[in-house]
């Protein structure tokens, strides 16, 4: 008896072994738990937004977004956080990332962690904050909600384009346009300078399009129809900003945040500040529990 207990034994401490070294030896992936006084919200990074993650993972790591405010929020929108000048570092970061723009895969679900920018007048490249991050909440759209929201998305765009072009010194008539109207709004407190604006864009189009190619929205596919039906979120901000993660637990916690009162310029009465932290964890895992499909190596 005595022998086969022995043996039953080191089988058992053999399989335990095994099963440890494989764990052990299976590739993880490194999540971020953002906590805040409304709860903890857990979030993968994706691997094919490389530049986005390793510099979030590197200002997690040092502790830059510890204390870090949400200091822009917005109900059915998103929340903004990531400056972090008001955090422990107190000071801001002076560098901008590269846009990782992968609309075909990533878009702007509820829960998405995507990349704050400048506009595009003085950012034409859309490349990101190198710190500031929002996570948004949305809401849901029908086939006509969506479509009203690739209007929305065509004319920021078309905007953008025509505020370059007017601070140009290639298109000094642009200038002068833009001037009349604003000189006209001076001298006439009823003359409404805004339409007069946007129909000069709209007049504008053909000399837009002849700089910068064909403007035409797309429009969206049909696999994020469904999405933005059923989940929701902000689609007129797709391949305009770098999606570069998603929240997988505490969703609720966007929507208590959200619906925090707020002054004039979005930014919460109360003081809510974060802590972020990094966990590991086996991708084996992290495409079981929350469907994350990691790309192939090359």
């Amino acid at each position: 008896m005595t022998t086969v207990f022995n043996k039953n034994t080191w089988i058992k401490a053999l399989l335990g072994a095994f099963i440890f070294l494989s764990f052990s030896c299976e590739e993880k992936d490194e999540l971020v738990v953002i906590s805040t006084p409304y709860g903890d919200m857990t979030a993968v990074l994706y691997d094919d937004t490389p530049i986005h993650k390793e510099n979030f993972l590197k200002l997690t790591k040092s502790g830059q977004y510890d204390s870090v405010l949400f200091h822009r929020v917005i109900e059915n929108f998103m929340i903004q956080t990531g400056d972090v000048s008001t955090g422990v570092a107190e000071e801001a970061v002076d560098y901008t990332l590269d846009a990782e723009f992968l609309p075909e895969k990533y878009i702007h679900v509820k829960g998405a962690l995507a990349a704050a920018r400048t506009g595009d007048a003085v950012n034409p490249q859309k490349k990101s904050s190198g710190s500031q991050f929002y996570i948004v909440q949305g809401e849901t759209y029908d086939d006509e909600g969506l479509a009203t929201r690739a209007e929305r998305r065509y004319s920021l765009k078309i905007n953008g384009l025509f505020t370059r072009m007017y601070r140009s010194d290639r298109y000094p008539e642009l200038r002068e346009k833009v001037e009349y109207h604003r000189m006209k709004s001076e001298e006439d407190s009823t003359y409404d300078f805004n339409a007069a604006y946007q129909q000069l864009i709209l007049n504008s189009i053909g000399l837009i399009e002849e700089e910068f190619g064909d403007q035409t929205d797309p429009g969206y596919p049909d696999w994020a129809k469904k999405i933005y039906a059923t989940t929701g979120g902000v689609p007129h901000l797709d391949a305009e900003y770098t999606v570069f993660g998603k929240v997988v637990e505490g969703l609720e916690v966007i929507d208590k945040i959200a619906a925090v009162q707020t002054n004039q310029r979005d930014k919460p009465l109360e003081d809510i500040r974060m802590t972020v932290k990094v966990i590991e964890v086996p991708k084996s895992q992290v495409t079981k529990k929350y469907g994350i499909e990691y790309p192939e190596k090359k």
